[in-house]
């Protein structure tokens, strides 16, 4: 069965044209984008692709794009053509319905603002059975106190993100990776953390 995609971004509908079985006739499936979801294809791209257990490299080989590229169509830098959309969807295995559906989670660039919300999420994850150990040492050079936290996760991949993490910071602050490149590897090694906290909790 063959498939043939035309999207009409000006009037936000998907017209999928599918052939019979004998090819003879053409049934037309009218999928109406609402402007919401246009403006957020690159996030759902990414929500999907994220899911799909692909990286953002990966995803950007397999559709012949160079990755800076593809990082801009899910960071909403440029508009993704409708060829390269259907053909995300195709090596994801999902349809453009699919992934219009795809519900969006919460910014990964969440903010803390407070110490409050901090000490919040902290106290949290210490009651539910992730050990946090704390203390305070004083420094004498401007009367300064300073808080030590500790926590205490026994997971190999997540122990490697950190020597990584100050690696990619370091490569940042030196001006040996842009911030494009940083978001890129942050966003290809988070995908890889899809992995329930509960089970590293330590049952109380």
């Amino acid at each position: 069965m063959y498939m043939y995609t035309c999207m009409f971004f000006k009037k936000f509908n998907i017209i999928t044209l599918i052939p019979d079985a004998n090819d003879v006739t053409l049934d037309m499936e009218v999928t109406e984008m609402k402007l919401g979801d246009y403006l957020e294809i690159g996030k759902k791209l990414k929500a999907a692709r994220t899911k799909a257990g692909i990286s953002q490299r990966s995803m950007a080989a397999n559709l012949g794009l160079n990755a800076s590229t593809y990082s801009n169509y899910e960071n909403g830098y440029s508009e993704p053509p409708a060829e390269t959309i259907e053909n995300a969807c195709a090596i994801m295995g999902i349809t453009m319905k699919d992934l219009l559906a795809v519900p969006l989670p919460g910014s990964s660039k969440t903010s803390v603002s407070k110490f409050s919300e901090l000490l919040a999420i902290l106290i949290d994850l210490d009651r539910r059975g992730l050990p946090i150990t704390a203390s305070t040492t004083y420094t004498q050079n401007g009367n300064q106190l300073t808080a030590h936290l500790n926590l205490d996760i026994k997971n190999a991949q997540l122990a490697s993100f950190i020597p990584d993490w100050n690696r990619y910071n370091e490569k940042l602050k030196k001006g040996e990776i842009d911030e494009e490149e940083y978001q890129m590897w942050l966003d290809d090694t988070l995908s890889l953390f899809n992995v329930p906290i509960d089970e590293y909790l330590i049952k109380k």
